[in-house]
């Protein structure tokens, strides 16, 4: 018996570090021509030290483009509403936040971000939104599961901006998880 509480224990301490390796991935869009230029739609793969997933970045209106240090479609901006950029994950996600440049003060100059079937107008003073570094961190993080749209056009016909950053976290599987929640069951219950 007590080699089998021994046992579940070591596979509780397994299951509880694998849940715990869950890490946020920040991937960066500059710098990027290899991976980008040219193509209407690409695929990137992503680890966050447990987890392999894709990430499908696609444009709408032109190609996507990657300069050193600015993202977008046709040339390194998103412009106006006619260019678009639509990101999707292989996996469940929580979505923590996204970082552009060039975002403008009022929504005639803005971004349109579109998440969980949620649009936010982004732009200096909106609300969640960094103004000073162009970074939107929603109050809390946004699930998404496999195969839903962000959605990135422009504000209104006359705006222009650029992607640099998105931060996400992979959402672990249900049966890592479920694993996980029997492991420490058994740890707990195990007899001194």
């Amino acid at each position: 018996m007590k080699m089998k509480s021994t046992i579940l224990g070591l596979m509780a301490v397994f299951a509880l570090g694998t849940i715990s390796s869950q890490a946020a991935v920040t991937y960066n869009f500059g710098n990027q021509a290899a991976t980008f230029d040219g193509n209407v739609s690409t695929i990137v793969a992503l680890v966050d030290g447990a987890t392999n997933f894709n990430m499908s970045v696609a444009a709408v209106g032109g190609n996507l483009n990657s300069n050193a240090t600015s993202f977008g479609v046709d040339d390194s901006a998103i412009d106006g509403t006619s260019e678009s950029i639509t990101i999707s994950f292989s996996t469940d996600i929580l979505f923590n936040a996204i970082d552009f440049s060039s975002i403008g003060a009022d929504i005639t100059d803005g971004a349109s971000f579109t998440i969980g079937g949620s649009t936010t107008n982004l732009f200096t003073g909106a609300t969640d939104f960094s103004g000073g570094f162009d970074i939107y961190t929603p109050s809390s993080a946004i699930a998404l599961t496999a195969g839903d749209t962000i959605l990135l056009t422009g504000s209104s016909a006359t705006s222009s901006y650029d992607l640099d950053i998105i931060n996400v976290t992979a959402v672990p599987e249900p049966s890592t998880a479920l694993l996980g929640a029997l492991g420490a069951l058994a740890f707990l219950r195990r007899r001194r």
